[in-house]
């Protein structure tokens, strides 16, 4: 039984395992999967014969995962690529532009390259119309490639940023120094940080979205972004067509100590999740996966390490059933307290550094909705 492996992001590959086997010529199967960040709910995840590794458990891998087709691995992204090393699989496949006589990763990179660098055996999956981002040349013992497919699989749906993230977004930007370098993600929240940033700064992040590009058209970018993954359409390729895009790998966007090195480096992440003593639960709750780790803790451990830096949790105060985000106690520890400076929620800032056990969930506490902040308390002691 061979392992296909899949690299990840908003752009990755959709061709069913079948096709790519056939493709690399590893015989009909049944074959295991390896799959990260999965954004589409291709029809071939519902094969009840499905079986294999979910790297970056989420919206796409969630049904095989709660039914145990799929085994969820709690795993770093900046440790994956070590993984492949360590067993490399029979087949990857990758998605890619053409580029000269050869491919190019189209808009995201992520670990595709040490992935193409460490299987037996190398499909590329060809975007006959997409756009050339400026990514680096696909590299490995390329054996076919394949045709993307056109319809895509059901996309995760997103949630268009409203006055919360609008205020948790005006909070955050109030913490960000001068010539700061950010991170943050997705969603709402990432949105409402983009838009009320008012300074000129720098972004190296695992994903860049049409927020952050947006920042280009305003004169707010000093550098290009680098970045491993892109999410978006037009403002992501202007973005590139003005030399203001660097797509990396994430052995180096992920990279604790290169991160760590960046004077000023605030990283901005939400969670499921914040714990009174400050540990950040973005994986499962209630036993139910819905995330993974992925770069959560490579962005914190790094921007907590900077010199004049900040790692800060940003979460609306209440999940969409209303229950409280801050919580007695984390289902999972996803990433530790002591890398976590400041949480923010639309209630206010929480800045937990240089503060006991103790402080620390008097400050949460104080940040909570306020309708859960006297139970909060009781189960606190205070």
């Amino acid at each position: 039984m061979a392992t296909i492996a899949y690299a990840d992001g908003p752009s990755a590959p959709r061709t069913a395992p079948q096709v790519v086997a056939e493709a690399a010529d590893v015989g009909g199967g049944p074959h295991d999967v390896l799959l990260g960040w999965t954004l589409e709910r291709h029809d071939w995840l519902a094969d009840p014969d499905l079986t294999g590794v979910a790297v970056l458990a989420g919206y796409g891998v969630a049904g095989a995962v709660a039914d145990g087709r799929l085994r969820a691995l709690p795993i770093r992204l900046s440790a994956i690529p070590a993984l492949l090393r360590r067993q490399p699989p029979e087949v990857g496949v990758v998605a890619a532009v053409r580029r000269d006589d050869g491919y190019a990763f189209s808009g995201s990179v992520g670990w595709g390259d040490v992935l193409a660098d460490t299987a037996a055996r190398v499909v590329v999956e060809v975007d006959g119309d997409g756009v050339d981002l400026g990514g680096p040349p696909v590299a490995g013992n390329i054996v076919a490639e394949v045709d993307r497919p056109a319809t895509p699989g059901t996309p995760a749906g997103s949630r268009t940023a409203d006055g919360t993230d609008g205020e948790i977004g005006r909070l955050v930007a109030s913490l960000v120094p001068d010539d700061a370098t950010l991170q943050f993600g997705p969603g709402g929240v990432g949105a409402g940080i983009a838009r009320a940033l008012g300074r000129p700064v720098g972004i190296w992040s695992g994903l860049c979205t049409d927020a952050m590009a947006s920042l280009h058209g305003r004169g707010l970018l000093r550098e290009p972004v680098v970045a491993a993954y892109t999410q978006g359409g037009g403002p992501i390729r202007e973005l590139a067509a003005a030399g203001m895009l660097d797509l990396r790998s994430t052995t180096v966007t992920h990279d604790v100590s290169r991160i760590s090195a960046i004077p000023r480096f605030v990283g901005c992440n939400t969670a499921l999740q914040v714990g009174l003593d400050g540990s950040v639960n973005v994986e499962r709750v209630d036993g139910r996966v819905i995330a993974a780790i992925g770069g959560h803790s490579d962005f914190c451990a790094g921007a907590s390490r900077s010199d004049g830096g900040l790692s800060i949790v940003a979460v609306r105060a209440t999940d969409r059933q209303g229950g409280s985000t801050v919580v007695p106690q984390v289902d999972v520890v996803s990433t530790q307290r002591s890398d976590v400076d400041v949480v923010v929620t639309e209630h206010g800032i929480a800045d937990l550094r240089n503060v006991d056990d103790r402080g620390r969930a008097a400050r949460l506490v104080e940040i909570a909705a306020p309708e859960h902040r006297e139970w909060l308390r009781s189960r606190n002691g205070s």
